[in-house]
């Protein structure tokens, strides 16, 4: 994970052109089926979505309860 978060646990990424989703979860070393939610500007995204500058993405695992 990124060294410095702010307050509310975010960090900026610098990520060349044409970076993906895909890109970010393997910087972090995240398998893909176990990014469960991703949301790119608060919107459902998939891995292969395309990064532009200044977007918000925020990734979540699957939560298991009861």
């Amino acid at each position: 994970m990124p060294a410095a978060l702010d307050a509310e646990g975010a960090a900026p990424l610098e990520l060349p052109a044409g970076a993906r989703i895909a890109d970010v979860l393997d910087r972090f070393q995240i398998p893909h089926p176990e990014a469960y939610v991703i949301l790119l500007d608060g919107r459902h995204a998939t891995p292969g979505a395309a990064l532009t500058d200044g977007a918000e993405l925020a990734i979540f695992p699957a939560i298991v309860g009861g």
